[in-house]
């Protein structure tokens, strides 16, 4: 097995810019302070997974750091509670924003009307939750757009799509299942009225 030192090294900075853009380009709202802290605590994760001998030997070290590190971002997400939020930067192609924004707003306000941080924190793990149990394209469509800052342009060629106009009936039907299925688990879990 590798030396700990050597894999930061080898590792640390080669892949510090790369780890930036990607979590950014993924999770928006992080700012990019917060990712660079989460760089550094990734590397302390893998020394710690180093110690514990939870790391097999022919890794590949990117991938790994990589995985690390965007649940580590996540996690700082969930923490910060800014699962949704509306997107300050203009989109290139034909998005009516008026609609993302109010879609991002309605799931916004399931988030915001509770004022106990313990119900707050169980909202956005069943966020998290009900979004891993989309059916696909519909994940990849609603990560990408929401918080991936994707294009309907990019989601189009990403899950192989003929038009933007058929991606943007798909993220419609998908957004309107999973408000519903967000609604139903708050319900059955006591977390909304």
């Amino acid at each position: 097995m590798e030396e700990y030192n050597q894999i930061v090294n080898d590792w640390y900075v080669k892949l510090m810019n790369l780890f930036i853009n990607y979590i950014h380009k993924r999770l928006p709202v992080l700012r990019i302070e917060d990712i660079e802290d989460v760089y550094s605590e990734t590397f302390i994760a893998v020394r710690q997974n180093m110690l514990n001998n939870k790391v097999a030997s022919g890794t590949n070290w990117k991938a790994y750091i990589f995985q690390i590190g965007y649940n580590m971002a996540i996690n700082k997400m969930k923490q910060a509670s800014k699962m949704v939020q509306a997107a300050d930067r203009p989109s290139n192609d034909d998005i009516d924003a008026d609609e993302k924004f109010q879609t991002q707003l309605s799931l916004q306000d399931l988030m915001d009307d509770c004022d106990d941080k313990a119900t707050m924190e169980q909202r956005v793990e069943v966020l998290q939750r009900e979004m891993g149990y989309l059916p696909e394209p519909c994940e990849t469509i609603l990560k990408d757009f929401y918080f991936g800052g994707f294009s309907m342009a990019e989601i189009m060629h990403e899950i192989h799509y003929n038009s933007v106009d058929s991606v943007k009936s798909m993220k419609n039907r998908c957004m309107n299942r999973f408000k519903d299925r967000i609604k139903v688990a708050f319900k059955m879990l006591n977390l909304i009225d």
